[in-house]
């Protein structure tokens, strides 16, 4: 009898050990985290599914230099230490696919960037720009033909980017352009690329060199180098539409509106199914206004403030629009 017991409170001990050395993950960030929004969401959605699952998680930066990421990406698959490794972006596709034929029994997780060859050990989310910049461009659009306080009658909106990238050119962009002439067909898209995602003086320099070119508005894409078109905007008296997280707050009236990536939300998804053994490997999804990850900020009270009631109404509308289906954002009109 006493053996039996032994027996039982071993494997009792076993069972506990295993739950101390349970499911892990690391997640790499293609950047800093501090000081940087989307990242700060990201971080805490993932410590959100540790909390909530008890899974261990590791947070690893990467840095804002890109030579960096796939050695980085190559560090943690070869510890083996990892049930699953989590990155984020559009400049991650390549890596994780080559690195994960590298190590076929390593999990990994894409968000915000798909790998389209379905590999057994990955699963991806892209999620849709295009839905993101639609908006932005209808928002800005509606601005610059309005008779706000820092609108021209130039008709033109500016578009400032950290750097060209496929998504960018093919998504984003042409997405901008088809919301603002879904507004007025004759509104003018000033595009500029910084080249870096870090250089807020570059920042304002291009910013500056499209106001003086007539434009009034201008969505930034463009991390730490945007920081300086927003200050530039300021200065000058003209607006900006941030992306990705809620920025209103750093310069209420000059920052009229964001377009939102409920990036916390995502990885929060992705990891707790993770831990339950329900994550598809092999699939990648896209995510956007129907899926609860691509939003506005509707409800910001500097926005109610600052943006008129009748652009407000009408933001709303393209906002259902895109989530029912009944917009292409892509579709030239």
């Amino acid at each position: 009898m006493k053996i039996r017991r032994l027996f039982v409170l071993f494997g009792v001990m076993i069972f506990a050990a295993s739950l101390s050395f349970g499911y892990s993950a690391a997640l790499m960030i293609t950047g800093e985290v501090g000081g940087n929004p989307i990242y700060e969401m990201m971080v805490s959605g993932a410590e959100a599914a540790a909390s909530e699952t008890g899974l261990r998680l590791k947070v690893v930066e990467g840095g804002y230099n890109p030579a960096k990421w796939e050695p980085n990406l190559l560090s943690l698959a070869a510890t083996g230490k990892y049930d699953l490794i989590v990155t984020f972006t559009e400049g991650m596709p390549r890596s994780v696919e080559k690195i994960a034929k590298m190590f076929p029994k390593q999990k990994f997780a894409l968000l915000d960037g798909i790998v389209y060859h379905k590999l057994p050990n990955v699963y991806s989310i892209g999620f849709k720009d295009e839905e993101m910049c639609y908006l932005a461009g209808y928002f800005a659009g509606l601005v610059t033909r309005s008779n706000m306080p820092y609108a021209n009658s130039d008709l033109k909106i500016g578009l400032l980017a950290g750097d060209i990238y496929p998504a960018m050119m093919d998504r984003m962009k042409p997405a901008y352009e088809n919301g603002a002439k879904a507004v007025d067909p004759n509104i003018k898209v000033v595009f500029s690329s910084a080249g870096t995602w870090a250089d807020p003086n570059k920042g304002k320099e291009l910013a500056q060199a499209q106001f003086e070119e007539g434009v009034d508005i201008i969505l930034t894409i463009a991390g730490g180098t945007g920081v300086g078109a927003i200050q530039k905007a300021t200065e000058m008296h003209k607006y900006i539409i941030g992306v990705d997280s809620n920025t209103i707050h750093f310069a209420p009236g000059a920052i009229l509106a964001c377009t939102l990536k409920h990036a916390d939300l995502a990885i929060k998804n992705v990891l707790v199914r993770a831990y339950k053994g329900k994550l598809p490997f092999g699939t990648w999804e896209r995510w956007g206004i129907k899926e609860g990850v691509i939003d506005f900020t509707f409800n910001d009270p500097n926005y109610i403030k600052f943006v008129p009631e009748a652009i407000r109404e009408k933001m709303l509308t393209v906002f259902n629009d895109l989530k029912d289906g009944k917009i292409n954002p892509l579709l030239k009109k």
